[in-house]
């Protein structure tokens, strides 16, 4: 084992630096190639619009696409077309499938082409095909909610409407955490953005779990654990950036939208039309 003996503090942050470095093109470079195995949905990061991020190295949230890497088949018959899509939200299917804990093997990549690197193997767990750009369509699920997030009404969505999805638009649509890029702005002095902070949706599990999942105006309780998209974490003075428990309210999306004609908006959203009907 080597020992490090810095002489002065310098040498040390040029040594975490350099390191950090070639972590970072590692990890790019999986990124843009064949992906990044994640073990569960904690291991990203996810934006007040469900938008889905990892966090590189160098602490900086990259814009990622979610998959599962691999399909079974049979070998003695012609490969068909995966069965598998892309995400780019949490959606519904999503949620569904993590919550359920099913075994699958998801990857992470930040490609904008709409391929992935994909294994065909059989039911003993050997590869049959590797394809380095297997060409994959879009949840139907994170479909709906890019037009819902669009505020554009769409009654029926087909699996050609899938195909035809734009991910680079999407990509520089979704490039930072937030909407927007904060350093684009030429702010005064001491001024700082009304943003969720980048590990709200910890702050919001965390203050969930505290109010033991109880929306704090009705009562309302979820029956079933992927039943908790429906309570929402209120900013009670609208400041994002003040995450004190006396600033915090724990609202199922009934009682969010209602709140006051600002969050009125809520009610557009596909979750509050399917929580009207649980409700019922």
């Amino acid at each position: 084992m080597n020992k490090l003996a810095f002489t002065d503090f310098r040498e040390f942050l040029n040594s975490v630096e350099e390191f950090t470095q070639e972590k970072l093109l590692q990890v790019k470079f999986l990124l843009e190639n064949e992906g990044m195995e994640i073990e569960s949905i904690d291991d990203l990061w996810i934006n007040s619009d469900d938008v889905l991020f990892t966090l590189l190295p160098d602490g900086t949230l990259q814009r990622v696409n979610l998959y599962i890497a691999e399909q079974i088949v049979n070998q003695y018959k012609p490969l068909l077309e995966p069965d598998y899509k892309y995400h780019i939200y949490i959606c519904n299917t999503l949620s569904k499938m993590f919550n359920h804990h099913r075994k699958h093997r998801y990857k992470i990549n930040t490609r904008n082409d709409g391929t992935f690197y994909y294994l065909y193997i059989d039911y003993h767990g050997y590869i049959i095909k590797e394809k380095e750009n297997e060409r994959l369509r879009l949840c139907l699920n994170c479909l709906r909610k890019y037009y819902t997030e669009k505020g554009v009404r769409v009654n029926y969505l087909t699996e050609k409407d899938a195909w035809q999805f734009d991910l680079k638009k999407f990509h520089e649509e979704h490039k930072y955490f937030y909407e927007f890029n904060i350093n684009d702005f030429e702010l005064p002095q001491g001024l700082i953005p009304n943003v969720y902070p980048k590990n709200w949706s910890v702050i919001a599990k965390k203050y969930k779990e505290k109010q033991n999942w109880i929306c704090e105006k009705c009562g309302w309780r979820p029956a079933k654990q992927e039943e908790r998209r429906f309570l929402h974490l209120h900013h009670k003075n609208g400041d994002k950036r003040n995450n004190f428990s006396t600033n915090l309210q724990v609202l199922c999306i009934k009682c969010h939208a209602n709140i006051d004609s600002f969050h009125g908006r809520i009610k557009n959203n596909s979750d509050y039309r399917e929580f009207l009907k649980l409700k019922k």
